[in-house]
């Protein structure tokens, strides 16, 4: 008779320690960990929970239970149920496949016509019959290798059965290590359309910020055409919804979508272009187009006819314009996604600037980002400018977030300039500050003031709503104040 395993041995201090259940989020089965004594409850607390009815909790080895457990699949050993893929068959457990998946707690319990059957044959696509194996060892052991053939078939299989962890796994695995490999087509072809049709959100956004790099050439080149135009419509949302997008102004978004409206490949849309129109209208930036681009679509063919759906977008607009910059900031309405800048490529008075990796920011680091806007000197030149960020403080000792705006030329004659700054996340405008300056070869600079708007307690808290995906993300527009 074999002797159990052993396991390694405990420290005296970890012996003495109780162990307390620690519940990672997002895990379908979740892992706990033997914590220092200084995330234990206090002496009191402990001491009452020791002479408790209830106790403390206290868990085994989880690695080596899912080890023992994994031994199971495709046993013989205690298998209630065969699964027939492909002509092979799998022995299983009926408890374990249905405490992984409510889909096979359907099939094997209840009063579904095959609950009942010893053999149950499962019909599964071509591509996933040879992946099934890999699928059914994940339910009894939590793990699975994921390459570039084999990823795409096990996440079908995983939103078939709706194995929630699965599709996590897969998920991630595709957003990390997949998507940012693949050519562009075969990431618009394969993953956005699985995803957009399975609705999975993160995935989604994961390959629109790959494709986003080449939009202007997705939608003004011959090459993309054909797959710009057969998107159907909560697909083309989908990139209209996004700040992600590297385009050379709105307005040529603009006429790319109403390209995708009359297309004549497409009659239906004819018959459906006032409900797609207010399907699609919201998510169009009119506030990021010029007053000149604002006049053109108002003179256009589809908007003479459908006057009503984009009168309120264009009187936005025009307003939005027509404020000064100390006035936008203290307007409502203009703190939706409306007026969120994309990464326009044109020379423009206003910039959309990044700092990834929030969280892997160090105390007194500094983020510069230079740019260059229209000028208002004739002839026509650009001015260059600089923002300087320090996310976590502008030193080791400082707790204050700082964003300090530096003028990049040797003026000769001093240039008034208004600012607006604004923090946003994906879908509004949350903090902004304004202010106004008169730059000149002593004043080239100045301190924005936006850490009195935001702390860095706020930007360092966990799941802060000031972060997106652990970016922070600013705008900032400028005009030469009168």
């Amino acid at each position: 008779m074999s002797s159990p395993p052993r396991l390694p041995p405990l420290s005296l201090p970890e012996l003495l320690s109780p162990i307390v259940e620690v519940e990672p989020a997002q895990h379908h089965v979740s892992h706990r960990y033997c914590v220092p004594s200084y995330a234990l409850p206090s002496p009191s607390a402990l001491s009452q929970a020791l002479n408790s009815p209830e106790g403390i909790n206290c868990f085994g080895n989880e690695r080596l239970y899912l080890h023992e457990q994994a031994k199971l699949c495709n046993n013989e050993k205690l298998s209630d149920v065969t699964l027939v893929v492909g002509g092979k068959k799998y022995y299983a457990h009926k408890i374990k496949l249905v405490t992984s998946s409510d889909v096979f707690e359907t099939m094997l319990t209840g009063e579904w016509k095959d609950s009942n059957k010893k053999e149950l044959e499962l019909v599964e696509e071509p591509m996933c019959v040879n992946v099934f194996p890999r699928f059914l060892q994940f339910l009894y052991s939590c793990n699975i290798k994921l390459n570039m053939e084999n990823s795409l078939p096990v996440f079908v299989l995983a939103d078939k059965y709706n194995v929630t962890d699965l599709q996590n796994v897969c998920i991630n695995f595709a957003c990390t290590y997949i998507i940012p490999k693949l050519q562009l087509k075969d990431v618009f072809h394969v993953w956005f359309q699985y995803a957009t049709k399975c609705v999975h959100r993160a995935l989604v956004m994961a390959c629109i910020k790959a494709m986003a790099e080449k939009m202007d050439e997705i939608i003004g080149s011959l090459d993309w055409e054909r797959e710009w135009l057969d998107l159907d419509k909560y697909q083309l949302i989908e990139f209209l919804e996004s700040s992600d997008l590297k385009v050379r102004d709105e307005f040529d978004l603009w006429k790319a979508t109403r390209k995708w409206l009359t297309s004549p490949a497409h009659t239906e849309r004819t018959h459906q272009l006032e409900d797609n129109l207010r399907s699609i209208l919201p998510y169009i930036r009119f506030p990021m187009m010029t007053a000149e681009q604002l006049y053109e679509v108002e003179n256009s063919m589809i908007m003479q006819e459908n006057c009503g759906l984009f009168q309120k977008y264009l009187m936005s607009s025009y307003k939005y314009h027509a404020l000064p910059l100390s006035m936008r900031a203290c307007v409502k309405e203009f703190s939706g996604r409306s007026f969120l800048l994309r990464n326009f490529s044109d020379l423009r008075w206003d910039c959309r600037f990044v700092v990834h990796n929030y969280s892997t920011c160090v105390k007194g680091e500094e983020k510069g980002i230079r740019f260059s806007t229209r000028a208002s000197s004739y002839p026509s030149q650009t001015w260059d400018w600089e923002l300087k960020i320090y996310p976590k403080g502008i030193s080791t000792t400082s707790d204050d977030f700082r964003v300090v705006l530096y003028s990049n030329l040797i003026l000769d004659q001093p240039r008034p300039m208004e600012y607006l700054l604004s923090l946003v996340s994906r879908d509004e405008v949350i903090h902004s500050v304004c202010g106004k300056k008169n730059f000149s070869k002593t004043r080239y600079m100045i301190d924005t003031e936006l850490d009195k708007k935001v702390s860095l307690a706020e930007l360092c808290m966990p799941n802060s709503p000031l972060l997106v995906d652990d970016c922070l993300i600013l705008q900032i527009i400028l005009k030469p104040a009168e």
